[in-house]
Parts: C-alpha cells; structure tokens; sequence
C-alpha cells in the first residue's frame, strides 16, 4: 500500500474498553487514575476462570460487553506481547523445580483468549490472533479489510498485560484492552452499516526517517473507543495513530461521530 491509501468506509458499531487504572477510555486522556482493579470477564465460569491470565480476561471482558451483537462474528484478536506473564511464570517455574504446570502450558499460546472465547459463547466462527510489536495497526487491517470482504461484522479485540520487569524494564503497570465491532460502511443493507455507530476509515500515511514513531498503545486505543463514543455531530475526524504498517508509513484511524453522509 502506497501513502494517501485510505481503506473504507467501515462503520463501528459498537465499542468497550477496559484498564486495570482508569474507569473509562476519557479518563486514560485526561490523566485521571485509580487503583488497580482486576476485570470480571464474566463470559468465563466454572473451571474455565482458573488459570486464566490477565490479558486473556481482558479480552474476554471487552468482547463480552460487546454481546449480543458481536455473537457469531468472525473474530480478529490482536496483542503486543500476548501471554508474557504466562511465560514469565513457566520460566521461573522450571528454573526453580525443573517443572511446569501443564494446565498453564495449556493457556501459554497466543491465541489462548480468541479459543476461551470461542468456547464461552459458543462461536464456531473463524478467529485470527495477531501479535508482535505492530500488533494493534495490524489487527485493524486484518479486522477492516475482512468487514469489507465478508460484508459483515467483525468483532476486533485487543489487549496487552503489564510485561513482567525480567523482560523490560521499567514498565507501567497498567493493563488495558478494547474492543470493537466492525463492518463495511456506506449506503446499503447490512447489519452494521445501517446500525448506530461511528464512520471511519483507515490511511496509510507516510512516516520517512529512522526510528519510527513511538506509538503509546494505551493511549491510542482509549483515543479510538473515546472517539466512538456519542459526543454529537461534528465535521473533524478523530484521528489515532495505531502504528508502523510497513516501512517508511504508519497506518491511522480517522473516526468521524456523525454519519458519514454528513461528514463535510
């Protein structure tokens, strides 16, 4: 994809987010924190909750806010670092008694939270589990471009824990997730594009020079759930900045409140 390449309109639907710090996506911008609170991720019972981690009850708690409407939808989950508490813990586990639990070996994988999901709701839908550093633009293209393709919604979920200090340091202990149910926008019949919801699209913008901006995950993600949410009709896109998309461009979310036939 060349810079100026605008993919959409996509419309979306419906939004959550979640932090272990802050009580909503508005007070990640305004500065305003708490103390840390763990999520319910409520979707998950019985003996599915043990051994859960946090980035995985993150996920499954913005996916569960986001039911009914999100059930059945093909699913896209995207994470920086995936199950990295996880895999500190199997780590230590083994260097101190040369044994790991197989139950965690079980829920080490990157894709633990798009299957506890699955099985949660019931959804034979196909999921896609996307991790690495430019995990968040690349969950937006994959999530967009399969709206687009499919004609449906596609529920987009994405979350990171706190990386443990052995790995990286120093770090903020926050953890954060959000989700958001995506479809095709525009005029048409189609179960998003007529609902309530935001308009958007996304741009390839070009980004020369070495290093590549520092994206704030958490930041960009509370700025898009804040965008969707129902402020009023206005002309001026949001515009978030989701990451390094290939070299030399960054891939940006431009939402607009109002329907996109009244975007100026």
């Amino acid at each position: 994809m060349t810079p100026g390449t605008t993919l959409g309109p996509i419309r979306i639907a419906k939004a959550a987010f979640f932090s272990t710090c802050h009580d909503s996506a508005r007070d990640v911008l305004d500065g305003r924190e708490r103390a840390f609170a763990a999520p319910a991720y409520g979707l998950l019972v019985g003996r599915a909750r043990r051994f859960t981690s946090l980035v995985t009850q993150m996920h499954v708690e913005v996916c569960g806010a986001l039911q009914p409407e999100a059930q059945g939808a093909p699913a896209v989950f995207a994470t920086c670092h995936g199950e990295i508490q996880t895999c500190e813990r199997l780590i230590t586990d083994f260097r101190d008694t040369a044994m790991v639990s197989s139950a965690r070996f079980a829920l080490s994988v990157h894709n633990t939270a798009s299957g506890m999901y699955s099985v949660a709701t019931g959804s034979t839908a196909p999921t896609t589990t996307i991790t690495g550093t430019n995990a968040i633009a690349a969950g937006w293209l994959e999530a967009s471009l399969l709206a687009l393709d499919a004609d449906r919604p596609v529920l987009l979920s994405i979350a990171d824990e706190p990386v443990p200090a052995v790995f990286c340091t120093p770090i903020e202990p926050v953890g954060f997730a959000a989700a958001f149910l995506v479809g095709a926008g525009g005029a048409g019949t189609g179960t998003v594009r007529n609902a309530d919801g935001c308009a958007a699209e996304l741009v390839v913008t070009a980004c020369p020079g070495d290093p590549v901006p520092v994206i704030d995950p958490l930041k960009a993600l509370a700025r898009a759930a804040d965008g969707c949410a129902p402020y009023g009709a206005g002309t001026a896109p949001v515009t978030v900045a989701l990451g390094p998309i290939q070299p030399g461009a960054i891939l940006e979310l431009r939402i607009w409140p109002s329907p996109a036939e009244a975007r100026a």
